[in-house]
């Protein structure tokens, strides 16, 4: 009977060190993420997160939950002014693309998954009405239950890898009437079909970076 019970005290105290051990190994995975995120980014600027970057998105538009992305490169435009950049990022199986530009001190951002992008065709568009609001600057049309109003149009320049090669395109803006969505379409040299993007504001203060990447 003395066995019995000293082999099942060996097995509660074996037990009870498994346990032990588990929650040390969490208690240090979470302790090494936070390290993590303030050694990379103490203020959440994602401006600095560059190819290879890990970032952790506050949900928006129909995502419900806060999103963790990696990303595969970074892009740079230019129109002239400050230029603003994109980042080509992998959730799961699907294409993040989230784009940031600077103000002042202020910094926008917008981000999208490409699988939701509408064709020109679905806003109800063509050539002849995108010249029209070209020439008129100014101009409105309705989809996915908003208006969406012209911004501006002009001639855009792409950076591929941020880098110093360079390839232009004419490009069309829009926004809701909220200010919280942009739709951007746009013509690239060589090519007859149109591309178009739809985006959603992200509030950038809700942004965290796990590792702002090395660009290699």
């Amino acid at each position: 009977m003395l066995w019995y019970i000293l082999i099942g005290m060996g097995v509660a105290g074996l037990i009870g060190v498994l346990i032990s051990r588990k929650k040390k190994e969490e208690q240090s995975r979470q302790q090494a993420r936070e390290a993590v995120v303030r050694g990379a980014n103490v203020t959440n600027d994602i401006t600095g997160v560059r190819k290879g970057g890990v970032l952790h998105l506050p949900p928006f538009g129909k995502q419900r939950a806060p999103i963790e992305t990696y990303v595969r490169t970074r892009h740079r435009y230019e129109d002239g002014g400050a230029p603003w950049y994109e980042l080509v990022c992998e959730h799961g199986n699907r294409e993040l693309l989230i784009e940031w530009s600077r103000e002042g001190r202020a910094v926008y951002v917008t981000a999208g998954f490409e699988d939701e992008n509408p064709s020109l065709e679905d806003l109800g568009l063509d050539e002849s009405k995108l010249i029209d609001f070209d020439e008129a600057e100014r101009g409105s049309f309705p989809w996915d239950g908003a208006t969406w109003h012209y911004v501006e149009s002009g001639e855009r320049m792409y950076f591929e890898d941020d880098g110093r090669d360079r390839e232009g395109f004419y490009c069309w803006e829009f926004e809701d009437e909220g200010e919280s969505r942009q739709i951007t379409v746009e013509k690239w040299v060589g090519e007859r079909k149109f591309q178009v993007y739809h985006l959603w504001r992200v509030d950038p203060k809700g942004i965290e970076i796990f590792d702002a990447g090395d660009g290699k």
